[in-house]
């Protein structure tokens, strides 16, 4: 034990030590963090977009068109984080007048807007049945108007061609802004109490959203550590380092504290990486309402209650002994990583399958293929992770386990056999060599 323990030490170490793996281990959550923030700051301080507004239709749309622009103005003491500069409506540049022509008109617009005097221009006209708005902006923001007032913009047709047909503008208003009411229940919704859309949103795509990112994680964490273990293993075998490890302690020794070194080093990214989420998470809450931070944090506290956060690690677990004692064995037989291109090419096919899987899992969570692929061992650990947020029944969950449990062990002995024979021999990796493990004593 003593002399596995300073395998597992000498092998943390040697990953912990290095300026390589610091920088890497908050990489990631630098470009998390500042992917998610930078362009939520940008955005915050965007200034306000100006608009002017040219009306040539005659039909005094100017006080309607300001309206619909004010709406969108910036909020009061900067608004939300995720709220953009918003839209400021603002007085027609002299260069351009309510009494001249449309074509006039436009063809100072150009030169209005590059000496930077206004950010866009609503020209409005009317060829007596129909209404047309020209929206002028500079390229950065060509369609940020549009998309704010589009529909207020086809309101304006709508009261015109209702008032055309003798239509009350009230009545045309009602009639504009009368919905159906459209409900969608699950059984589960049915008989609990009304709630808001954020909650509801939550309730019904939150855990679906955390199941495949914990799932995701699981199998980058599983997939890193795997090649991490086969590329120490080729390295300490193409420099003989290995000859001396088998000098003083036996192959299981080795490959047990290799494996335990490699968690060890697993756990230290783990905790870097969840503290920073802490405090990331804390720090966006903060631009939360407090009755949905709440929320969040008691929806949070449920789906990683103390039961599921067992059921995760003993997938992890089961999932990370099964393929890194497997690609710690490939590393045994190599020289070279190309020497394990052989077998690592199918592995990766393999692999594979469940990320592929996790895509369409996102937008179709209970699909049967999902069930039925989460029983194959080699994709348990990927796949349940994903499926406990939805609640299975205790007994595929004790199934999964089970089935997961004798692969295994099954692997683990044969990853056992074939990390001994390789150290021991010169072999070549090969698929044969690899079948022939189980008819050799070894």
């Amino acid at each position: 034990m003593r002399k596995t323990l300073l395998i597992a030490r000498r092998e943390y170490l040697a990953f912990v030590r290095t300026v390589g793996f610091w920088l890497s281990l908050f990489t990631l959550p630098l470009i998390f963090s500042a992917s998610i923030f930078i362009p939520m700051l940008l955005r915050h301080s965007e200034p306000p977009q100006t608009v002017a507004v040219l009306d040539l239709s005659g039909d005094h749309l100017e006080p309607d068109v300001r309206g619909f622009i004010a709406q969108h103005a910036p909020r009061p003491n900067g608004g939300g984080f995720m709220d953009s500069g918003g839209l400021t409506a603002v007085p027609l540049p002299p260069e351009l007048s309510s009494v001249t022509t449309p074509e006039a008109a436009e063809a100072k617009i150009p030169a209005v807007l590059a000496a930077g005097k206004v950010g866009s221009v609503i020209v409005a006209t009317d060829d007596g049945r129909t209404l047309r708005f020209r929206i002028w902006s500079n390229d950065g923001h060509k369609d940020d108007v549009k998309d704010a007032i589009l529909w207020d913009l086809h309101g304006l047709q709508y009261y015109k061609l209702a008032g055309m047909h003798g239509i009350d503008h009230g009545l045309a208003h009602d009639m504009r802004e009368s919905r159906a009411i459209i409900d969608t229940v699950t059984p589960t919704s049915a008989t609990a109490p009304k709630k808001d859309g954020f909650a509801e949103g939550f309730r019904e795509h939150g855990p679906r959203i955390l199941g495949v990112f914990i799932s995701y994680i699981t199998w980058m964490s599983i997939f890193s550590s795997s090649m991490i273990l086969l590329g120490s293993v080729i390295e300490e075998k193409s420099s003989k380092v290995l000859e001396v490890l088998l000098a003083s302690a036996s192959t299981g020794q080795i490959l047990v504290g290799k494996v335990l070194g490699v968690a060890c080093v697993l756990l230290t990214v783990a905790a870097m990486w969840a503290a920073v989420f802490f405090a990331v998470s804390r720090f966006g809450f903060g631009f939360l309402p407090p009755d949905k931070a709440q929320m969040v944090m008691m929806g949070l506290s449920a789906i990683f209650s103390p039961e599921r956060v067992a059921l995760l690690l003993a997938y992890f677990v089961g999932g990370y002994l099964m393929f890194g004692i497997f690609f710690a064995a490939i590393g045994a037989f190599c020289e070279t990583q190309k020497d394990a291109q052989a077998v690592m090419g199918p592995t990766m096919i393999v692999l594979m399958i469940p990320m592929i899987t996790m895509q369409t899992a996102f937008t179709s969570p209970d699909l049967p293929m999902l069930r039925y692929m989460s029983w194959f061992p080699l994709f348990t650990p990927f796949l349940m992770p994903l499926r406990l947020v939805q609640n299975p029944p205790w007994w595929e969950i004790a199934g999964t386990l089970a089935l997961m449990g004798v692969v295994a062990v099954l692997m683990i002995n044969m990853g056992r056999r074939a990390f001994r024979h390789g150290a021991l021999t010169g072999e070549k990796l090969s698929w044969g060599a690899l079948l022939g493990l189980g008819r050799r004593d070894v």
